[in-house]
């Protein structure tokens, strides 16, 4: 495996993983409904902010180069 496709697989595991991560956030926030909603909002909160880290940690690398 060359180092490109290596950064190529890397890329794409980051991608995958910001999806769910907002996909999770947007499904705990509508869908938990045992939960109650400040914790729910709390927690769909954290998601997207990793989402959002992982996003920018991503783009900064790969402008890097």
């Amino acid at each position: 495996m060359t180092p490109e496709e290596k950064i190529a697989r890397q890329k794409r595991t980051l991608a995958i993983l910001i999806v769910v991560l907002a996909v999770g956030a947007v499904l705990i926030a509508t869908l938990a409904r045992k939960i109650i909603l400040p914790l729910r909002l709390l927690i769909a909160a954290v998601d997207f902010v990793a989402a959002a880290v992982l996003w920018v940690a991503m783009r900064q690398a790969s402008e890097k180069k």
